[in-house]
């Protein structure tokens, strides 16, 4: 059930125009900046999108001139880990990674420590109304949640088309703090 209903919500974003998603993600950065947390935070971990995710360039872009820390994490297929590492900048600090994710250059990045995130924004597939994300199926976001510390904030950024009133989910599946689409921000009930 969760593999069928992964890949119908993979298809239907796919299938969406460049300029829905520009469009969109554009709308989705400028509501994430206007958000306190985002404004008091130092240090941001995002991801990279690819597969017409919301687009992210523009966030980290902006986060850098605002003089925040940026990272973005680099997978470990064999461990089934993400190791968050600084982007300085995206045009020279980025290659291409595990399954084909732009991700950054370990010998151009430092890494950074866990401990010193204070938001992440998590990609997913799709969501539920009380925040629970639908990832792509390895576990990498779940189990890196789990490492952050309690004050640590969790966002996700998607589409409107990928929110749901349910989601197929497992005990160790993330709920994240916020999820911010094109019209709405839901918030878990923390």
């Amino acid at each position: 059930m969760k593999k069928e209903f992964r890949s119908k919500v993979i298809s239907n974003r796919k299938n969406q125009s460049s300029d829905f998603v520009s469009k969109h993600s554009s709308i989705i950065v400028e509501k994430l900046l206007a958000m306190d947390c985002i404004k008091n935070a130092e240090n941001i971990m995002l991801y990279l999108d690819f597969n017409n995710e919301v687009q992210t360039d523009e966030l980290v872009n902006k986060l850098l001139s605002l003089k925040k820390i940026v990272s973005s994490p680099i997978t470990i297929l064999n461990e089934r880990k993400l190791i968050p590492c600084q982007i300085n900048d995206l045009k020279n600090d980025i290659q291409i990674g595990a399954y084909g994710i732009r991700e950054p250059k370990k010998e151009s990045s430092c890494e950074v420590n866990i401990s010193d995130i204070d938001i992440v924004i998590v990609p997913a597939v799709a969501y539920d109304e009380k925040c629970y994300r639908l990832g792509y199926g390895g576990g990498f976001y779940d189990r890196f949640l789990e490492q952050l510390r309690d004050d640590a904030i969790t966002i996700g950024i998607a589409f409107d088309i990928q929110i749901f009133n349910d989601v197929p989910k497992e005990p160790h599946d993330a709920q994240l703090d916020y999820i911010v689409t094109e019209t709405r921000i839901l918030t878990s009930s923390l």
